[in-house]
């Protein structure tokens, strides 16, 4: 661990990190930004960096570009923000707005439309919750897992494990899971999310959006795309969210977000739906630089 800081130290001593800079100035980054909880500082660090060494652009302009195969402006950099909390207008717009950074901001539409809090949310505060020392869980058949629940640190562990492992079900198993969970756990949770949880308004959104921010869609409910057996399903979700979004802000919806948008999150067929849904960019949480000629539909972020 010590030999990788000194290898790192003397690689920014060095310079080297400036010519890194230069070599890929070409390719265009998008950070993918979530939470903003007792993060100003933070943030406003990371706004100086950005001002300082790229040059921020919007997904719109990165999708135009794309489109007529313009290059991207030198060293592009554009920021999204994920699913739609209420920290991002008390934390986050403020200081993007004063270093006048473009944003987009993908929704997930029922979490707005108060029909539910997000279900991963639900699923960690359930757990945070549960007042029973172990917890026995079948995720597979034949499969029985046990998990001791005593302390704070082995409900953490759980929770964490247990989620990976639900996002990797089929999307009807997980939803049973999910509605079985709080008596599994003895845990009651709340209809209204906790305020750490809470979602943007209406009104918020179309207040950002008069000063600049885009918003894009994130489907309805926030379920792994490619584990839904229903394409009809799949298309309610994608098409559903950006039809809800248009609706509350009055402006085409053009930008997407893959749910956990990892490798195994979506496939050509959800890539196909999201197309057809005429959406200008879909974007991944697949780590990595975008260059010219990217597939729209399939773009790199880094997660932040």
């Amino acid at each position: 661990m010590r030999a990788k800081l000194l290898v790192r130290t003397a690689f920014h001593r060095s310079g080297a990190l400036r010519l890194v800079r230069h070599w890929k100035r070409k390719a265009a980054r998008i950070l993918a930004y979530h939470r903003f909880q007792d993060s100003r500082a933070l943030l406003e660090s990371q706004c100086a960096h950005i001002v300082k060494w790229y040059r921020p652009v919007s997904l719109t302009e990165l999708g135009r570009c794309l489109r007529s195969g313009d290059p991207f402006p030198s060293g592009a950099l554009a920021v999204n923000v994920d699913d739609g909390y209420r920290d991002f207008f008390d934390v986050a717009y403020p200081i993007l707005c004063a270093y006048r950074i473009p944003v987009t901001v993908f929704l997930t539409t029922d979490f707005l439309d108060r029909e539910s809090w997000l279900w991963v949310d639900r699923w960690l505060y359930a757990f945070e919750h549960a007042c029973v020392p172990i917890l026995e869980i079948d995720l597979s058949p034949g499969r029985m897992n046990r998990f001791p629940l005593g302390s704070a640190e082995e409900r953490t562990r759980a929770a964490w494990t247990l989620l990976e492992a639900a996002k990797r079900i089929p999307d009807e198993q997980r939803v049973k899971l999910m509605q079985e969970l709080p008596g599994l756990l003895n845990a009651t949770l709340p209809d209204e999310p906790p305020a750490e949880y809470a979602p943007l308004t209406w009104d918020q959104v179309r207040e950002m959006m008069g000063h600049g921010i885009e918003f894009g869609a994130h489907t309805k409910t926030h379920p792994i795309l490619s584990r839904m057996g229903d394409k009809s399903e799949q298309r309610e979700e994608i098409e559903g969210s950006k039809l809800r979004v248009e609706q509350e802000t009055g402006r085409p919806v053009l930008h997407f977000a893959y749910p956990n948008g990892l490798v195994d999150d979506f496939d050509s067929d959800v890539v196909e739906l999201v197309e057809r849904a005429r959406f200008h960019t879909a974007v991944t949480m697949q780590g990595g630089l975008n260059v010219p000629g990217e597939n729209p539909y399939l773009l790199k972020r880094i997660g932040v």
